[in-house]
């Protein structure tokens, strides 16, 4: 009795050839060989689509939670602003965080079931948060040249100038730089998931065309 040992990745196959004169028992061991391989690659695509379904579900939960943070935020700066700022006066907190929460949902619910409007609406969710991100750093960036243009407060024949502080100035640069840092992260996951969508399309095409 000889026997091939042969290796596809992380798939071994074990050939035996048994001296008979029936052909039974040999279709058997092709039979059994080709049902090993076949189960074998089934079980890598699924293991693929479960790992996907885990890494939407985690950018939206990330993305639900920058969503309520950035609706926080701007709820409380709406009704405590005392000067006037642009990122405040044009709603960027309230509509980039309504978006992030949508989005977010949507990637969450994906996990559980993938409708292809449900995809849809995801994808194009998405991309509108890349859209947007980018509106609202562009404001927070204008808002930052304007604070750093307005210069010193301090009046020019102050004796000791080290006390003079404008507390709104710095607060200002300070949120609006955090959140610049937060809009590229928020931006950077939407094209993750954007990524992801195309790829999976693109297997979904090469399973059917196959």
């Amino acid at each position: 009795m000889a026997s091939t040992v042969t290796e596809h990745g992380n798939v071994r196959i074990v050939t035996q050839v048994i001296p008979q004169t029936g052909s039974l028992s040999t279709q058997a061991a092709a039979v059994r060989v080709v049902e090993s391989t076949s189960g074998a690659s089934q079980f890598i695509p699924t293991l693929n689509k479960n790992t996907k379904n885990t890494l939407f579900k985690v950018l939206g939960v990330i993305q639900i939670l920058w969503g309520i943070t950035e609706v926080s935020f701007g709820i409380t700066l709406t009704i405590i602003q005392r000067t006037f700022s642009i990122t405040v006066e044009s709603g960027v907190y309230l509509w980039i965080g309504i978006l992030l929460l949508i989005s977010g949902s949507l990637l969450v619910e994906i996990e559980k079931r993938q409708p292809v409007w449900l995809v849809k609406a995801a994808f194009f969710a998405n991309l509108l948060v890349c859209v947007a991100g980018l509106v609202a750093v562009i404001l927070h960036a204008t808002e930052i040249a304007q604070t750093v243009k307005e210069g010193n407060p301090c009046p020019p024949n102050i004796t000791e100038p080290q006390y003079c502080k404008n507390y709104v100035q710095i607060l200002k640069y300070g949120l609006n730089s955090v959140f610049i840092i937060f809009l590229l992260l928020e931006i950077s996951l939407a094209i993750t998931a954007l990524v992801m969508f195309t790829s999976q399309k693109q297997q979904d095409y090469q399973q059917m065309v196959s």
